[in-house]
Order: C-alpha cells, then sequence, then structure tokens
C-alpha cells in the first residue's frame, strides 16, 4: 500500500470525480442543468415537495447556496415554491412538470455514464460495490 493507488479511498475520489467531470459536461449539454439542479430535482423526485431548508439539509448545502440553486430551478420552471399548507410561515418546493421531464432525461443521461463508468465490473460486482460504498457512507454519516 505504498503507493495513492494502493488507498481505496484514493481510488475511489479518483473514479468519482472522473464520473462527476463527465456527468456535468453531459448534464450541461442536455438537458442543460448543472449537477447540483440535478441533485436537487433528484431529491425532490425522491421524497416529493419539502420545505427548502430540509432540501438543503437533504443536500448537504448551506442554505445561502440553496437560495440560489432554488432561484435558478424557478427561473427555469423546472421548481415552484408554494406556502406550506401545514406551516404558512415556510415556502415548500415541488417539482413542475417540466422538473419532472428534465429530471427524468437528466437521469437517463447519468445511467449511461454510470454504465460506462462502471463497464469493466460485471453486474455482481456493480451490485456488491454499490453495498459496500453505500455501508461506508452511512458510517460515515452516523457518525456526524
Amino acid at each position: 500500500m505504498g503507493t495513492l493507488l494502493g488507498m481505496t479511498t484514493f481510488v475511489l475520489h479518483k473514479v468519482g470525480v472522473a464520473g462527476r467531470r463527465e456527468i456535468a459536461e453531459r448534464l450541461a449539454i442536455r438537458p442543460g442543468i448543472t449537477v447540483w439542479q440535478f441533485a436537487a430535482l433528484a431529491e425532490l423526485a425522491d421524497q416529493g415537495p419539502m420545505a427548502q431548508n430540509t432540501l438543503a439539509g437533504g443536500l448537504g448545502l448551506d442554505p445561502s447556496d440553496t437560495v440560489r440553486l432554488m432561484d435558478e430551478l424557478l427561473a427555469d420552471g423546472l421548481v415552484s415554491r408554494e406556502r406550506d399548507p401545514d406551516d404558512r410561515r415556510r415556502y415548500r418546493i415541488a417539482l413542475t412538470s417540466l422538473g419532472r421531464r428534465t429530471f427524468t432525461t437528466a437521469r437517463g443521461v447519468v445511467t449511461k455514464v454510470e454504465n460506462s463508468t462502471l463497464a469493466p465490473l460485471t453486474p455482481n460486482e456493480r451490485a456488491q460495490l454499490l453495498k459496500l460504498a453505500g455501508k461506508v457512507h452511512a458510517a460515515l454519516n452516523s457518525s456526524k
């Protein structure tokens, strides 16, 4: 383990950086969004409408960065912001129909990049990698 390539975390980082770069480049072309916009759309698609601060927490973003991100998504018509019926003091963010279509397109782009990146692995190896990476991720999140 004398070299960087002998360090699992370093290799995972390099693979992640390369994958993220390719995803960002392809998303910018079609459907014309950023990785952070994709992440926000994905979180909303997975969780449904939510308070803006809940979305920020789910994405691990500073609230001021989330405001900028939401302003971009609102301007592009990908999300709507409405009063939360359970608490009129806060706003709830939801995907619009355009946001859902954009997310579906973007998810296809991300899937193609992931398939290309992980092409050297068998389906079983991919499943194992996801399981192991998820286990490490969960342990990191539980220690916070």
